[in-house]
This record gives structure tokens, C-alpha cells and sequence, in this order.
């Protein structure tokens, strides 16, 4: 496995300054946006205006003719933008920073620096512009101090192919490096939105805060933003979102007020050290358990470990979930993929970008039934088979869909979920509710099958109850009794939860490194699967 430390970085970095932007319109009118650079130490080359945001993508370049260049376009709202400066040498360098943040709409700016400092350009001309400049000052010093900490660490050759335990080095010296930076980006936004309760910025803090924290915490937030600011329809939509959101954060205790909490403890007998290569699990009615690996076999094996069939069926496109319904039919999901070339930090690499899913129905012989496309999928990264629905999770497209499990026909569709990683699983409980590990939201949030959300909990924290690292949870699943399992990445952390709180398992290593998902599964006794690609499989029974 290639660990590319340095395109992780840039994407670090850019989440610490950058904020996707998803606002409603506010209309303007006059002028469009027209943005005039003059950079100092470059004759020739190319600035790129990009925008990314769920609703809109933008990718505008403009040519660099003696230094000078024009970016024009139409934003009637404000928007967060990046600059990239392509230049032929500094995009191929991640430990030089050619990248501006800027907050634009239809007005006419200016941008001055230097292409050897560009996040150090200033831009003029707008009054929300101006107040994050005094943001972004106090930031790119923080750029600055890390930049040569991660040269340092990575500045030289890197391993092609490094082993398992040179990418958990790895890791460990990068997170010793990018916690403390992250810690700097919390305290300067801390700053920022007391110093500057006015500013239109102020406002994109608090919307990049709204995942991971509770609906309390962000009200409490909106509280400390300037009366002005809060009539912006930016702010309206995060204080209505914040007042749905209370509706169904009951707390736990009250979601599931019937439920105690289960003990469990590893099964020690349980044979499956040399069970690798799983990526996918599925229970059968009879406890029996059905593995997908991730060169596209199936195993199936008994309640011991012990392997009672191995089959691979013959499946386009690339394995990624695995169900079985009660009739004991395996449903085999595989995204379909399409190589292409992108260029990519000013080289010409070749991506494979996912074009649709493929759902093959076999038996426990490993015959194929019948199989189907699965309209508007790009990704399967979780699936299940409930009465006559089958039931998918989509990463790409940040959903999940229901078809009918015989026909592949299009049911219905849960949207804004918040993946991370390419990770978005699910699990249904015995009130045929959706329980979605929105590990992006940090949360544990319920849907019924019209989509309709009717239950939420966890934030973003340290604690016992709270969810840890860049995102979790990345399972769940409900038991008998209604009590909650989560698995949580990075460090590995299951936890039983109930009327009593949360509870962790005692006794499970680290199944995995990084932002890299953990299967789980529960059977009919609610005994606990967990799958680790390279440690194999874990058992865990309960013990009350």
C-alpha cells in the first residue's frame, strides 16, 4: 500500500482554512464579479478559481500575461473560493503553498503579492474579504510555522511500497506534527468569532462547526454572533437546521429508555486470526456468517470460525458490500469503474473514477439468480436486505437508496448524509428504522423508510459518549434488547450504548490504521463481528 503523505497534507491543510459554502442566495444588484491580480515574480502561467460546494462546482482559469490576470463570473451570494497558482513548479511541491482563500460575489476586487508567497496575496475590494484577510493573516502564520515540520518529516524520498509497520510510523509522526496545527486553527476561529461577531466569515465558522456538534452547541454559538449577522440567510438556515436538529436529540437515554446496557468480551476461542481480506460481513438467520473478501470471494463460516464454503463468482467492477435476506440469497453490490486520466498536482495520473453499481443475487453455491443494475449509484459501500427492500449506501453520492430486491426498480432515497474517507454504512433495527452511522455529522442518526428523520445522538468529542478523530462512527447496528453498537476508527473503540450511557468493549486491539473502515455485524444471539483486512476476524460474545 502507497501511503502518499503529501497529497494527505494538502488536503489537511486545505480543510483547516477552507469551508465548504452552501448558502442561500441573496440577491444583488449592479454589478458581476470581476477579480483584477497583479503578481510580482512570475511573467506567464495560469491562476485556477475553484469552488466546491454540494451544490455548485466551478473551475475557471485565467491566463498570467506579465504578471497580471482577470478572473470575471456571476455570484449574486457570497461564496468561498480558492485561488491555485499553476506556475509549473510550485503545484508540483506540497511544501510551498500556492494556494488564496477567498469570500467572493458580484463585486470588482483586486488581488497584489508575490507567486513565491501567494497565500500571503491580499485581496481588496469587498468588505466580507476584508474581514477574513484578518483572519487569514493570523492562519498563514500558522502555515508558515508548519510548513518546514512537515518538510522535514517528508521532504525527502518516499517509499514506494512501505510496510505496515513504516505506515503506522508514518501516521504517528504526521498526527504528532498536524494535531498541534489543528489545535492553532481551533483557537485562532475561537478568536476570530468573539473578536468579529459582525463578520460575514464569523458565520462560515460556525456552518463548517455544524457537524460534530450537538443542536444545543450550535444555538449556543449563533447566540454569540452579532443581531445584524443573524438575519443572514446564512445563519437563518443553521439556527432552523439547529431547531430541527433539537426535535429528535432527545438524548440517549431517552431514545432508548427500555434498553440496559449488554457487557460483552472477546471470544477467545473463536477461530479467526487467519480470516483476512474481509471487507464486508453479512449474518445468516442460522448465525452462520457471510464474508466478502476483497478479491471478490465469498466465505461462508459457522458460529466457531470454521470455513464451510468459498466461492468466487464472476463479477465485474470491484467488490464493496455483501447482504442476505432471509431465504438465505447473498446480495453482492460492485461499483463499476472507469480508468481516467487527471492531472493532479501538475502530472497526469491515472484515477478510477466510479460509474455505477451492479447488484449480483446468488445462493449459498455460489450460482448466480439474477443480477441488476442500480440506477443512479456510483458506490456501494453499504447494504441491506430487509423484507422485500434492498438497501444501499452510496459514499459518492452522499445517500442511501432503496430498490425492490427481485427487480432492482428504484424505491426511494434518504439524501444528505455526511460520508468521510469513502465510508458510509448502515444498519436497520427490529422498528425497521435506518440506524446510518453519519460519521461526517459524528453522530448515530435513525430515518424511517420515507426519509423522515426520527432519532440523533453523539457530537464530536473525547469522551465515552462522544465520537473521536477526523469522523466517526464508521458501524453501527442495533441489539435485540434496542441498545446502539458503534465502531469508531483510529483508535479502535466499540461501545455498547443504552439507557446507562455508553459502555466500551475491553480487549479489542487496533484493527486498523488511518481513516479505514471496520465491519461489523450483529447475529440473532447478537453476538459481535468485527473485521480487520489484515488482523482478521473478532468475536465477542455477551456476558450478562
Amino acid at each position: 500500500m502507497k501511503l502518499d503523505l503529501k497529497q494527505l497534507l494538502i488536503g489537511l491543510l486545505m480543510v483547516s482554512v477552507l469551508f465548504a459554502c452552501n448558502n442561500k442566495p441573496q440577491k444583488k444588484e449592479s454589478t458581476t464579479f470581476e477579480l483584477n491580480g497583479s503578481l510580482e515574480g512570475i511573467t506567464e502561467g495560469n491562476v485556477i478559481l475553484s469552488i466546491k460546494t454540494e451544490k455548485l462546482f466551478v473551475r475557471d482559469t485565467a491566463k498570467i500575461i506579465d504578471g497580471n490576470f482577470q478572473l470575471t463570473g456571476d455570484y449574486p451570494e457570497p461564496i468561498k473560493a480558492e485561488l491555485i497558482l499553476d506556475d509549473g513548479i510550485h503545484d508540483d511541491n506540497f511544501l510551498v503553498w500556492p494556494h488564496k482563500q477567498l469570500i467572493i460575489e458580484n463585486c470588482k476586487m483586486t488581488l497584489k503579492g508575490r507567486a513565491d508567497q501567494f497565500h500571503h496575496a491580499i485581496a481588496t475590494g469587498s468588505k466580507k474579504q476584508d474581514d477574513y484577510e484578518i483572519y487569514l493573516k493570523d492562519a498563514n502564520k500558522i502555515i508558515d510555522t508548519y510548513i518546514p515540520r512537515f518538510k522535514k518529516l517528508y521532504g525527502g524520498q518516499t517509499n514506494e511500497n512501505p510496510t505496515q509497520e513504516e505506515v503506522a510510523k508514518s501516521h504517528q509522526d504526521f498526527m504528532a506534527v498536524y494535531n498541534p496545527m489543528l489545535a492553532e486553527y481551533d483557537q485562532l476561529k475561537a478568536r476570530f468569532l468573539k473578536q468579529y461577531p459582525k463578520a460575514y466569515f464569523s458565520g462560515l465558522i460556525i456552518q463548517s462547526k455544524t457537524y460534530g456538534k450537538s443542536a444545543e452547541q450550535l444555538l449556543s454559538m449563533v447566540d454569540t454572533l452579532h443581531a445584524d449577522l443573524r438575519k443572514h440567510p446564512l445563519i437563518v438556515e443553521i439556527e432552523k437546521k439547529a431547531n430541527e436538529m433539537m426535535a429528535v436529540e432527545l438524548g440517549i437515554e431517552t431514545i432508548i429508555a427500555d434498553a440496559s446496557n449488554v457487557s460483552y468480551k472477546v471470544d477467545k476461542t473463536y477461530n479467526g486470526e487467519n480470516l483476512n481480506g474481509i471487507v464486508y460481513l453479512a449474518a445468516f438467520k442460522n448465525n452462520n456468517i457471510c464474508a466478502l473478501l476483497h478479491d471478490g470471494s465469498i466465505q461462508i463460516l459457522d458460529p466457531s470460525g470454521k470455513e464451510l464454503k468459498k466461492f468466487k463468482p464472476q463479477i465485474n467492477g470491484s467488490v464493496s458490500s455483501v447482504s442476505v435476506d432471509l431465504e438465505d440469497k447473498i446480495y453482492v453490490m460492485s461499483t463499476l469503474t472507469e480508468e481516467k486520466e487527471m492531472k493532479i498536482r501538475g502530472k497526469v495520473m491515472s484515477q478510477s473514477i466510479p460509474m455505477g453499481v451492479e447488484c449480483h443475487v446468488l445462493n449459498t453455491d455460489g450460482k448466480e439468480l439474477t443480477k441488476y443494475a442500480l440506477k443512479d449509484m456510483k458506490t456501494a459501500s453499504g447494504t441491506r436486505v430487509v423484507d422485500e427492500n434492498l438497501m444501499v449506501a452510496d459514499h459518492s453520492n452522499k445517500k442511501i437508496s432503496m430498490f425492490n430486491k427481485k427487480t432492482g426498480e428504484h424505491v426511494n432515497t434518504i439524501e444528505d448524509m455526511r460520508p468521510c474517507c469513502g465510508i458510509l454504512d448502515f444498519s436497520v433495527n427490529s422498528k425497521k428504522e435506518l440506524l446510518v452511522a453519519n460519521l461526517g455529522a459524528f453522530k448515530v442518526q435513525g430515518y424511517d423508510y420515507n426519509g423522515k428523520i426520527v432519532t440523533a445522538f453523539g457530537k464530536r468529542g473525547k469522551g465515552l459518549d462522544d465520537f473521536h478523530g477526523c469522523c466517526n462512527p464508521v458501524s453501527v447496528a442495533s441489539l435485540s434488547n434496542g441498545a446502539i453498537v458503534t465502531v469508531e476508527k483510529d483508535p479502535t473503540r466499540i461501545k455498547v450504548f443504552s439507557k446507562e450511557g455508553a459502555k466500551q468493549i475491553a480487549g479489542i486491539e487496533e484493527l486498523v490504521k488511518g481513516c479505514s473502515y471496520i465491519p461489523m455485524i450483529v447475529d440473532a444471539e447478537d453476538n459481535l463481528y468485527l473485521a480487520s483486512r489484515e488482523k482478521g476476524l473478532v468475536k465477542c460474545v455477551s456476558i450478562n
